[in-house]
C-alpha cells in the first residue's frame, strides 16, 4: 500500500513486480511472479484460502519455495487455512506490512527479505506454511495478529515464536508437532458465539438454527451461563466447538457445578485448543471433508497430543 500525496487514505499501488526489483535475489535463483489480488485482505474469506492454496499446490511442484505477501488483517487466517491442507517439504512463506510505502518506517521490504532469507534456508524445508514478521518466525498453526498498529503485528501467545533472523542467519529454535491434514474442501455455515454479560439466548438460538456448525468463545477455561444450556443440550446435529475468549490458555477446570468444564464435557461438544479463528476455519474444512461430530473431535483433539 502506498499514500498518495496530499490525502490521508492510502491505496493499493505496488504490485509483485515492484517487491521482486527490492529482492537481493541470489543469481542461480529465478523467480516467478504470480499476481492473484490486490485487494485489501478484509475482502478474503475461505473461499479465496480455497483457490490460493489451489495455486500453492500447484507452484510448489515446479518451486523451491513460495512467499505470499499477504495483507495483515486475515494473514493469519489463510496461513492456518494453507497449513492444514499442504503436505509438501517445499516452504511456504508468509509475509506483508504495518506501514504504507510512503510512511516513514515501511516495512514491507524488510520483511519480503527476510521471508525471502528464510525461504532459501534449507531448515525451512518440511515446516509448512510459516508467517515471517518483524525479524520473528511463527508456525502458521498458532501465529495471531496481535497488534493493530505496530510493526511487531503477529506473535504466538500460547507457544511463542519458532524461529528468528539475525543478520544473513536463520534460526529454528524447535520444530511444530505433526497434525492432520485435509483434503482442500469446504462446506457448510459457520458462526462464531462470543460470550459476554448480556447475551441474548434468541441469537444463540438463530445461530443453531441457520449454520452448521457453532463455534463458541467461552468464559476463562470453560464456562457458559445456565441460560444457553437447553439450548447447547437439546438433540440436534450441530457440531458445537467449544474454545475460549481469552488470549491466553486453554479449557480446563475442577468444576462441576451447571455450565462448567466438567458438565460441558459429558455433553456432546468438540474442546478445541486453538484459537476461535482457527476453530471456525478447520471447522468448515471438517465439514467440506464429511465428517461427523465423531471424527471432528477427533481432528481438534489432534493438536493436544
Amino acid at each position: 500500500m502506498a499514500q498518495e500525496p496530499g490525502i490521508t487514505k492510502s491505496s493499493l499501488a505496488l504490485g509483485a513486480e515492484d517487491f521482486v526489483k527490492q529482492l537481493s535475489v541470489r543469481q542461480k535463483d529465478e523467480i516467478e511472479i504470480v499476481e492473484l489480488s490486490r485487494l485489501p485482505s478484509s475482502n478474503f474469506d475461505s473461499e479465496y484460502a480455497r483457490g490460493l492454496a489451489d495455486l500453492v499446490y500447484s507452484a510448489a511442484e515446479r518451486s523451491d519455495g513460495i512467499i505470499i505477501s499477504h495483507g495483515t488483517d486475515t494473514m493469519e487466517e489463510t496461513a492456518f487455512y494453507v497449513e492444514m491442507v499442504y503436505d509438501s517439504q517445499v516452504p511456504v512463506v508468509f509475509t506483508g506490512a504495518m506501514m504504507t510505502a510512503t510512511q516513514p518506517g515501511y516495512d514491507g521490504i524488510s520483511n519480503l527479505r527476510d521471508a525471502y532469507k528464510v525461504l532459501t534456508s534449507q531448515s525451512s524445508r518440511g515446516r509448512g506454511a510459516l508467517i515471517v514478521f518483524n525479524k520473528d518466525i511463527l508456525s502458521a498453526i498458532y501465529a495471531s495478529k496481535v497488534e493493530s498498529e505496530r510493526a511487531n503485528a503477529f506473535g504466538s501467545l500460547q507457544t511463542g515464536k519458532i524461529g528468528s533472523i539475525s543478520g544473513g542467519r536463520i534460526l529454528f529454535y524447535y520444530r511444530s508437532k505433526g497434525h492432520i491434514r485435509l483434503k482442500n474442501k469446504i462446506k457448510g455455515r459457520v458462526s462464531l458465539l462470543k460470550l459476554h454479560y448480556d447475551i441474548e439466548a434468541e441469537f444463540v438460538e438463530k445461530a443453531f438454527e441457520i449454520t452448521d456448525l457453532i463455534v463458541i468463545e467461552c468464559y476463562g477455561s470453560g464456562r457458559i451461563p445456565p441460560k444457553l444450556l437447553p439450548i447447547i443440550e437439546r438433540d440436534h446435529n450441530k457440531i458445537i466447538i467449544l474454545t475460549s475468549r481469552v488470549p491466553n490458555g486453554y479449557l480446563y477446570d475442577e468444576y462441576s457445578y451447571d455450565g462448567s468444564y466438567q458438565y460441558l464435557v459429558q455433553r456432546r461438544v468438540v474442546i478445541s485448543p486453538l484459537s476461535s479463528i482457527k476453530s471456525c476455519l478447520l471447522g468448515k474444512l471438517s465439514l467440506g471433508n464429511e465428517k461427523d461430530y465423531e471424527q471432528t473431535k477427533e481432528i481438534f483433539e489432534s493438536f493436544w497430543q
